[in-house]
């Protein structure tokens, strides 16, 4: 079908490379457009079908836009028939579902580690919030027709299922995957005419939350503890949640190897518990939102690998504890040190380490370019519209003119109608709402590259780049003074080992042997009572008081016990030492070890967010380069238009 010509309402469609291809029908590029693609149908489409595809065209948006391939506008055949439509085109998307694996991950998002799944998990909330807020239903909710892409962002494909109502007018979502579908439309047994709700939808947005959150496990697939056959249907109608705190169904629990419950924040368990275990009010996407943002802030980096990013909630890195104890890999991480050269002999790299200042080139003019655009040329019907509005206004008053020179009870009518006459036409409406139309499209212009030029001078990388600069700063500073630290350390174990055996000498002096005149028998008994009982217990006198035992008393103790220790002879324990000296070292070597290996993941991820920053600010150059024309050309266009709305 390559160069098969359409026509759209809008405008006419000349059909490219075919891109995709489903039961439903194949979606191909439009030729002479980076944005744009068709679906054409494979059957010939219904009345019903054709009426709410006309439905959906007239309820697009750029907010809606933002997170779904929304139909933009309807194509038909050489024979004048409905075979498709519009839609914009998402490039480089693919199916949230290559989040789940391993692999895929490995492959499609090789940098991402914990916070990305979380972080995807969080923009699928604002989708849901933002098509809800609409008044739309997603309906048949999965992970195959919902695209990520790098960024996160999450798309909707094969909106064309979703409910939707105009007109008093249900167009119903007759389609659905059993896995995603809450108990109550399964109990149904039949997607036929019902009407969904955002109740419905919630259920499987949270399915698709938990798999994000628990690497692709379902919420209602685990442990089988009896010897009925329990498939995730089965589950789901009963509400045997097997992650579920409560268990109160006890059929369930959780597979080996997953990530448990507890390790998500208090609030999204509490909203896991209500979607699963409640069919009336299950909680609202912002709630969602709200609560993956805190779980995102409880993100912590573990010293192996840049990717294993995981919950504080954990003690250690859960990805190695995997990988080490069960041989199981959940992130796969391969790629080797960037200027790894540099980081062989680590002691010479860090003496001439210096982080390096990240500065942005000033963004080239493109005046030039802007001041040869021109407005696009204006459709001849909204000439027309311009012409009858004048008319409806002119001509009822030059016959109210004349007509007043022949009966001024006439004329006085015709004035009542000239002024009436505009209001009744609908030409000056057609004009208002074309111009709202170029006026909202020039706005979102506007947003998107303020929102561009913002993001090209405040890199959102920016903020790790220097929270990874001040790391590794301080990982060298510390692998710098380990050399004095094990000196301290060994000179501080070397101390206690000597107040350790200067204590022993004066514990084998006995207040009752003392010669001081003023400690009698009434106060030795109130010293034994306080623990004080030999000199080296004198000490306790500088934090405990006894009753009777004054300053004057305490002053002679304590140089009765100087004048004990003088006696004192020092003979180092050397075998204690050299152990104790050489269980130290080993302790500063690991250390050095673990800082070794931060400074060079910590190194790694420098670079790499340096290049990814770097990359980032080419394709917004470009990117705003094309902002700034369409920008330009939509404000030509609004303003041309204006002169004749």
């Amino acid at each position: 079908m390559t160069g098969t010509k359409l026509t759209g309402t809008k405008e006419k469609y000349v059909l490219g490379q075919e891109i995709g291809k489903g039961g439903e029908g194949q979606v191909f590029d439009v030729q002479n457009s980076l944005f744009l693609v068709v679906k054409i149908y494979n059957e010939r489409l219904s009345a019903n079908k054709i009426e709410k595809l006309v439905a959906m065209v007239e309820m697009a948006s750029p907010q809606l836009e933002a997170y779904a391939a929304w139909p933009i506008d309807i194509v038909e055949n050489q024979q004048g028939e409905v075979i498709g439509f519009v839609m914009k085109k998402l490039s480089s998307y693919v199916p949230l579902h290559s989040l789940f694996s391993p692999m895929d991950r490995k492959q499609l998002f090789p940098d991402k580690g914990y916070n990305f799944l979380v972080h995807v998990a969080r923009n699928l909330c604002t989708a849901f919030y933002t098509i809800h807020s609409l008044g739309l239903i997603v309906g048949d909710v999965n992970e195959g027709n919902i695209l990520v892409n790098n960024q996160g962002m999450v798309a909707f494909i094969d909106c064309d299922s979703f409910q939707i109502k105009s007109n008093e007018q249900y167009y119903y979502c007759e389609v659905g995957v059993p896995r995603y579908t809450p108990p109550e439309l399964l109990e149904l047994g039949s997607f036929d005419k019902v009407i969904r709700t955002t109740n419905t939808d919630l259920f499987s947005m949270a399915i698709l939350v938990f798999q994000l959150l628990f690497l692709g496990r379902h919420p209602f697939a685990g442990k089988n503890t009896t010897d009925q056959d329990i498939d995730e249907e089965t589950a789901i109608k009963y509400e045997w949640f097997a992650y579920s705190s409560h268990n109160n169904h006890g059929k369930l629990l959780p597979p080996n190897d997953s990530l448990p419950l507890k390790t998500t924040n208090e609030a999204l368990q509490v909203l896991f518990h209500q979607s699963f275990e409640n069919r009336i009010h299950r909680p609202l996407a912002s709630e969602w939102i709200t609560a993956l943002d805190g779980y995102l802030k409880m993100m912590v980096y573990c010293l192996v690998s840049p990717i294993h990013i995981y919950p504080s909630s954990f003690k250690e890195c859960p990805w190695c504890a995997f990988k080490n104890q069960r041989n199981i890999l959940y992130f796969i991480d391969n790629t080797p040190f960037q200027n790894a050269e540099a980081l062989d002999n680590l002691e010479d790299f860090i003496n001439g380490f210096k982080v390096e200042k990240i500065t942005f080139p000033k963004l080239k003019s493109a005046n030039n370019a802007l001041e040869k655009l021109q407005a696009s040329p204006i459709p001849a019907e909204y000439y027309r519209y311009k012409q009858f509005h004048l008319a409806a206004i002119i001509v009822p008053i030059l016959v109210g003119i004349g007509v007043s020179f022949v009966n001024i009870g006439g004329g006085i009518l015709f004035a009542v109608i000239s002024f009436a006459t505009p209001f009744i036409f609908p030409w000056k409406g057609h004009l208002k709402k074309e111009l709202k139309k170029r006026s909202i499209t020039l706005k979102l212009l506007k947003d998107k590259l303020d929102d561009a030029l913002n993001d090209y001078t405040h890199p959102k990388e920016l903020a790790l780049y220097k929270q990874l600069s001040e790391k590794i700063n301080t990982a060298i500073d510390q692998f710098k003074k380990l050399p004095q630290e094990l000196l301290a350390t060994q000179k501080a174990m070397e101390e206690m080992a000597y107040n350790h055996q200067l204590q022993y000498y004066l514990s084998l002096y006995s207040l009752k042997n003392n010669r001081i005149a003023a400690l009698g028998e009434t106060r030795l008994i109130a010293l034994e009572s306080a623990g004080i009982k030999t000199v080296a217990d004198i000490g306790l006198l500088k934090r405990t008081k006894v009753v009777g035992v004054g300053p004057k008393l305490i002053q002679a103790l304590f140089s009765w016990q100087r004048q004990i220790a003088s006696g004192f002879v020092y003979y180092p324990d050397n075998a204690f030492l050299q152990r104790e000296s050489a269980s130290i070292a080993e302790d500063i070597a690991r250390l050095k070890k673990l800082l070794e290996a931060d400074i060079k993941n910590t190194y790694q991820s420098i670079t790499v967010t340096k290049t990814n920053i770097y990359n980032q600010q080419k394709q917004l150059q470009t990117y705003i380069s094309i902002l700034q024309k369409q920008h330009k050309q939509a404000e030509l266009d609004y303003e041309a238009f204006k002169k004749i709305a």
